[in-house]
């Protein structure tokens, strides 16, 4: 920027420009400052507060479309178009509000109490005063935050998957005798989590995908309706998924050690031919279908998050006795399990509250917990060598 004496700058803004225009300059160097778009800049409106890092995820979001909707007309040229509803600029600040606030909730708010039946209110009054402390039992569920909750399970199918062979199912349990069955089978304070939540979604992993064979050629046709897709494509794709998930559609008994002989095989093939005849590295059934369903885990939290819902991922479970209990079949894993609903503590509260393992989990975006350093764990070209930044 060329550099002008003070006199000469003071004759140039006092010719050359009115309030508003300075306002429009303030405006565009608070936003330049913040390492938004040109295009952006126009769309926000002269004097904007900045976009800032927020406790509720969604703020970002909301205060970008607010100020869209206050902007004065611009020209056609810097208005986005109906298929981008938000900037990238807005995006990756959201995106990084949601990252931030996200944390695995220890205790969760009950909603409501269940109504007991009078029958049930006159054997508790036969037991009398000596009972101590009664048995826990679940919460009822807010329907609010199920709705929501089905919203965000519904963006989670967008998580991409091996082929789209999508070999997951989502479990929502919310009811009160679902969840009392499945806080049965979890162990410590999972256990409370499990009743004092909304719900809880169980993600099943598919370890013997080939059963869903014909289901997934229909949906190959139903994708390509304007363009058939061709029988042997078809077939190739269908070998493909059976290949990598080695999800035969057999007993385990079975299934197991085929897949140990096939994936033994290709191994040792590119062993004797010194790595000339390039194979991939096959996955057992259970790694592959858990690898998949993990990113649909992943993109549920983040999606319960921009919500203002608390989530906690758990794994101490039962899951056999969970199978039995829920009527789930044999053939899926249960990899993990998220309790979704409303925080028992505030954020504003800034308290981080330990689990019964004394591990303290954060509170939000003002309370996030630790990570190892980056440069521990983000490598360039080779192992151990450090990130740098480029200049």
């Amino acid at each position: 920027m060329p550099h002008f004496q003070a006199q000469d700058t003071r004759s140039c803004i006092s010719h050359y420009m009115n309030r508003n225009a300075t306002m429009i300059i303030l405006s565009l160097f608070h936003l330049f400052s913040l390492g938004i778009s040109v295009s952006d800049a126009f769309l926000v409106g002269p004097l904007q507060r900045p976009v800032q890092i927020s406790r509720r995820p969604t703020e970002a979001l909301k205060l970008m479309r607010r100020q869209r909707e206050k902007a004065p007309s611009v020209p056609v040229a810097s208005m986005t178009t109906d298929t981008e509803e938000i900037s990238p600029s807005a995006m990756a600040v959201a995106f990084d509000s949601i990252n931030r606030c996200r944390y695995a909730c220890t205790r969760f708010r009950r909603h409501a109490e269940p109504k007991k039946e009078p029958a049930q209110i006159t054997a508790i009054a036969k037991e009398g005063k000596n009972k101590a402390i009664a048995e826990p039992t679940a919460s009822e569920s807010d329907k609010i935050v199920i709705r929501q909750v089905l919203h965000c399970l519904n963006i989670a199918r967008r998580a991409p998957s091996g082929f789209n062979s999508q070999p997951y199912r989502l479990l929502m349990v919310s009811s009160v005798q679902a969840k009392e069955a499945l806080a049965k089978c979890c162990h410590g304070r999972n256990a409370d989590r499990v009743r004092d939540s909304d719900c809880t979604v169980l993600f099943l992993a598919d370890r013997e995908w080939g059963r869903d064979w014909t289901r997934f050629g229909k949906f190959l046709d139903a994708r390509n309706e304007g363009n058939p897709i061709d029988k042997w494509m078809k077939r190739k794709i269908q070998m493909l998924v059976l290949l990598f998930s080695s999800g035969y559609p057999l007993p385990r008994f079975l299934s197991a050690p085929i897949s140990f002989l096939v994936r033994s095989i290709i191994g040792f093939m590119g062993a004797i031919t010194r790595r000339r005849l390039l194979v991939p590295t096959l996955s057992s059934a259970e790694t592959w279908s858990t690898k998949n369903t993990m990113l649909v885990a992943m993109s549920y939290m983040l999606a319960a998050t921009s919500r203002g819902l608390a989530t906690c991922p758990m794994e101490g479970v039962w899951v056999p006795g969970i199978k039995r209990a829920l009527g789930i079949p044999r053939r899926y894993a249960i990899p993990l399990i998220v309790s979704t609903g409303t925080p028992y503590h505030t954020p504003t509260t800034d308290l981080d509250e330990a689990d019964d393992v004394g591990m303290a989990h954060g509170s939000g975006s003002d309370k996030a917990t630790p990570r190892y350093p980056l440069a521990d764990v983000v490598f360039a070209d080779v192992f151990g060598s450090e990130a740098i930044l480029p200049s």
